[in-house]
């Protein structure tokens, strides 16, 4: 069972009871219902029911066909005590209007039942829908009651962060060329560039750059390296320019730490 806190006004039927003077249609395959939908989905029926609700401004009227909202009108009104149950004998017009007074409001819905002089109406709640009904409902609403269009994903957008050379290298190529895992660069080196994407409000960093030449200059020291040269002044004063501000003893530090984490990786 599903609680809701809607709470559903006086069901007095007005006009006419009794039944009018037209011929019986043969027909009561309003009582002749679809299976309800699967329990699991009754939850997300419900929220999107009360989405829609909560979107809708002024109101919106329809009728209803043979099916769960027609049997549910007509069982309320046999419900009544001055209620006739021969009414299923006779062709009416069943239909649904559902109109919200001010924002803060919840959406009375209000049905009638009418043939001739013939006018039955009555109030419902959002809680009186059984899933049948509902799941009818939101077919109903849906065309009426469209969903607000989803803000479109912006393109990504570049933000330089370092001094500009003569090309970039994406995280794959530049962690290939020292020899370190992706997590290790963007850990020792700072990147020259990255590229942000915004969606729905929401920014997301879709990939990182580094220069060609610091790169290059970083694997040329590990070479070096190897032949027993150290960083020199130039070596120094080219990555602090490239990713430390300028900073020569960051620089050196950066060095240091490219080169230790590429020989425990090459070891």
């Amino acid at each position: 069972m599903i609680a809701l806190t809607c709470r559903t006004g006086s069901a007095r039927p007005t006009g006419q009871r009794t039944a009018p003077p037209l011929e019986p249609s043969g027909s009561s395959s309003c009582l002749d219902l679809p299976p309800a939908p699967p329990p699991h989905q009754v939850s997300d029926m419900i929220s999107e029911l009360m989405a829609m609700l909560g979107r809708l401004r002024g109101e919106v009227f329809f009728f209803v066909a043979d099916g769960p909202l027609k049997h549910k009108l007509i069982e309320r009104y046999l419900e009544e005590e001055e209620s006739h149950g021969d009414i299923l004998d006779f062709e009416f017009d069943a239909s649904l209007r559902i109109k919200r007074e001010a924002a803060a409001a919840a959406p009375a819905v209000e049905g009638r039942l009418e043939a001739g002089d013939f006018l039955y109406q009555t109030l419902f709640a959002v809680g009186d829908f059984a899933a049948d009904e509902i799941t009818e409902l939101l077919d109903h609403l849906r065309p009426l009651c469209p969903s607000p269009a989803k803000p479109k994903a912006r393109p990504g957008r570049s933000i330089l962060r370092k001094k500009k050379g003569s090309g970039l290298l994406n995280i794959a190529a530049a962690a290939n060329a020292l020899g370190l895992s992706h997590r290790t660069l963007k850990t020792l080196v700072p990147c020259s560039e990255i590229r942000i994407a915004e969606e729905g409000g929401d920014k997301t960093i879709e990939e990182y750059f580094w220069e060609k030449d610091l790169i290059g200059r970083l694997a040329a020291l590990a070479a070096a390296q190897k032949e027993g040269r150290e960083a020199n002044r130039e070596d120094v004063t080219c990555i602090a320019e490239w990713c430390c501000d300028g900073d020569r003893q960051w620089a050196r530090e950066l060095i240091a730490e490219v080169l230790k984490h590429r020989t425990l990786a090459a070891d």
